[in-house]
C-alpha cells in the first residue's frame, strides 16, 4: 500500500480553456443544447517517494500551483490498497467512491473541513436545482506514475443524472465530428464520477 497525494487547482478567474470548449460544444456538438456550464481543475497525483519534500514544497515549485491565478485542494489517501486510477480499462467506467481520499489542506479556508463543499467550490460552486453534474477524470493512457497528471472536467447539464452522464460522456470523449471535444480515446483514459440530480 502506498500513500498517495492528490492536488487540485482552479482559476480564480475566468478559464478560458473551459469557457472556449463550453462555446464550442454548445455550438457544434449534438446535445450541446443541454450543457449549461463546463468547469474543470487540474489533477495532480502523487506518491511518497516523489514528495520528499512535502506538499509544501510542491505548492511552492510553481509548477503546479500559482497563488495569483488557482485555488488548490490537497487530498490524501493514507491506506489506498492500489493506485485510485487502478482498472482493467479506464475508459469511462465509474471511479471508486473518494477517490481524492481525505482534505489535507487548501487556500479556501472556509471549506477547509469539508471534502465534498470543497471539491464542488473548486469545480465552480454547488449544483443548481434541476441540474446534473458529470465529472470526466481524464489522464493520459498507460501512465502509472511517479506522477499523474490530468484533468478533472465537470459538464453541468439539464435533466436527470442517468441522462446527464450519457450525454456528458458523449459530449467530452471525441469520436466523431459532432461527437466529442475534451479526450482523445487513443492518448487519454477517463473515469467519470458519480452524477447527480439536485
Amino acid at each position: 500500500m502506498s500513500r498517495q497525494t492528490t492536488l487540485l487547482t482552479s482559476h480564480k478567474g475566468v478559464d478560458l480553456h473551459a469557457a472556449s470548449a463550453l462555446l464550442v460544444m454548445k455550438d457544434r456538438l449534438d446535445g450541446g443544447d443541454r450543457l449549461v456550464n463546463l468547469l474543470r481543475c487540474e489533477m495532480h497525483t502523487f506518491w511518497d517517494e516523489s514528495v520528499p519534500g512535502g506538499m509544501g514544497k510542491i505548492l511552492n515549485t510553481g509548477r503546479f500551483f500559482n497563488p495569483n491565478k488557482h485555488h488548490f485542494g490537497h487530498f490524501v489517501q493514507s491506506e489506498a490498497p492500489g493506485n485510485w486510477f487502478d482498472c482493467h480499462d479506464c475508459r469511462g467506467r465509474s471511479v471508486q467512491k473518494n477517490w481524492l481520499g481525505d482534505l489535507e489542506g487548501t487556500s479556501l479556508e472556509d471549506h477547509a473541513g469539508n471534502s465534498q463543499s470543497l471539491y464542488n467550490v473548486l469545480l465552480g460552486g454547488e449544483i443548481a436545482e434541476g441540474l446534473s453534474a458529470c465529472d470526466v477524470i481524464s489522464f493520459p493512457l498507460g501512465q502509472s506514475g511517479p506522477v499523474l497528471s490530468g484533468v478533472v472536467w465537470r459538464l453541468l447539464l439539464e435533466g436527470d443524472a442517468a441522462t446527464a452522464a450519457e450525454v456528458g460522456e458523449n459530449l467530452a470523449v471525441a469520436r466523431g465530428r459532432k461527437q466529442g471535444l475534451l479526450i482523445n480515446p487513443h492518448m487519454e483514459a477517463w473515469l467519470m464520477a458519480g452524477t447527480e440530480n439536485r
